[in-house]
């Protein structure tokens, strides 16, 4: 979604783009920039030629019917299906690229651009795609970027086994781009820290949201509420939100209180969310709370327009945090964990406070105190969504991108 939104703005302004789709086709909440294109590294034929070497010689059409859109999404539907082991073994086979069981996969998108032509710039969505990019940098003679949106928290939940082979060959896949491109200060800090990379290696530009037709409510959320959205697992830290809930309502100053919660929710998510459900059932707030998984972008910012206050006390530092930016676009001011990328968010925009997490009660207490004051709680908001609209809208970072890393390079030769 952020890729898209960028993307847009980008043609919008007379570039060409073309956003290729990797592993899973398009979930999006706009329209997609470039619709019917190939699906690259599909995630079922990556797993079918990592675990089998019949299928690393299989013909075109058999690796596009499993590239199929429809059965892709289906296999997306069921995330908990790959064992640890597994998902160990594919990430080391996907970052060895040229080397490893997947080359078959990483000829074809070196195929598809010589075939579609070379671009004057590519973007990787993500540096886990480092072993194709620098091939494609190598043979198509393109700088290449790595955004970093992340990476540390999904290679540091691979098993030990696999965890310190993953970040070497990373490490060294990167060492071979044009640079890195930061969502913030902090994650670009920690990255070039674990990536073994100089500072000057990585830019800094924060994600961006496409802002138009997005206003705030006009009148304070009646009743009040505290709203979530992000994908419903404990590593966002769903249930913290809910026990703090159930303790502002336990203490008899909130009667009107409601907790709204929403995001993406796969098979793997359910059980955890029905434990929150039961929370609330057995501590008497039947009527108090509502989870609406898999809201569309329309929904979405209904949704957020609707909340007094908006929070996800996720357990890791973020790298970023989009949801947070689309909460202060609606006019719901923020509380969130003094960590990771939060702090220059909540800085930028003077949209809400941080608490520390390590601090017993809290966060309970920070909710507290901005809901005793709905006025100045409003404020909040409303001018948090004009410094949004400064700062984070893709129609501003479209150009910002441009100017700060295509333009400064080379121009390449006809």
């Amino acid at each position: 979604m952020r890729d898209n939104s960028l993307a847009r703005q980008l043609i919008a302004q007379g570039h060409d783009v073309t956003m290729l789709p990797t592993y899973l086709p398009h979930f999006l909440d706009e329209a997609d920039v470039t619709p019917d294109l190939p699906i690259f590294f599909g995630g079922i034929n990556v797993y079918l030629q990592h675990k089998f070497s019949l299928f690393r010689h299989t013909p075109k059409w058999i690796d596009k019917a499993f590239d199929n859109k429809w059965l892709l999404r289906k296999a997306a539907a069921r995330s908990g299906m790959t064992s640890s082991k597994d998902l160990g073994e594919i990430t080391l086979s996907t970052f060895r690229g040229e080397d490893g069981p997947l080359v078959k996969e990483v000829n074809k998108v070196l195929e598809w651009f010589r075939n579609q032509g070379t671009p004057d710039v590519l973007f990787l969505s993500t540096i886990m795609l480092a072993g194709i990019g620098k091939v494609l940098k190598r043979e198509l003679k393109i700088p290449v970027y790595g955004f970093l949106q992340g990476e540390d928290s999904f290679l540091d939940s691979l098993l030990p086994e696999y965890r310190v082979e993953a970040w070497n060959l990373l490490s060294n896949d990167v060492s071979c781009l044009d640079g890195c491109i930061a969502p913030s200060h902090y994650f670009g800090t920690l990255m070039a820290e674990r990536l073994s990379l100089e500072p000057e290696a990585i830019k800094y530009h924060p994600n961006g949201i496409t802002t138009e037709g997005v206003f705030p409510a006009k009148e304070l959320p009646l009743p009040p509420s505290v709203g979530y959205l992000a994908r419903l697992c404990p590593l966002k830290g769903l249930d913290i939100l809910v026990d703090a809930f159930i303790g502002l309502k336990e203490s008899g100053k909130h009667e009107h209180l409601h907790l709204k919660i929403a995001g993406g929710m796969t098979d793997e998510d359910v059980p955890f969310v029905e434990e929150q459900k039961s929370k609330l059932l057995r501590a008497g707030l039947n009527d108090c709370f509502s989870i609406t998984p898999n809201i569309s972008r329309e929904e979405k910012f209904s949704f957020l327009k609707s909340l007094s206050i908006f929070s996800v006390p996720a357990r890791y530092p973020e790298a970023f945090g989009l949801y947070v930016v689309e909460a202060l676009l609606a006019g719901s001011p923020v509380v969130l964990p003094n960590t990771g990328a939060f702090p220059e968010i909540v800085e930028s925009t003077r949209g809400g406070k941080l608490y520390d997490p390590s601090a017993s009660g809290a966060f309970t207490e920070t909710l507290d105190e901005l809901l005793n004051d709905p006025q100045t709680t409003r404020s909040m908001g409303l001018k948090a969504h004009q410094a949004v609209l400064n700062t984070y809208s893709n129609e501003k970072l479209a150009k910002r991108l441009v100017d700060e890393v295509v333009s400064p390079l080379p121009v390449k030769q006809k």
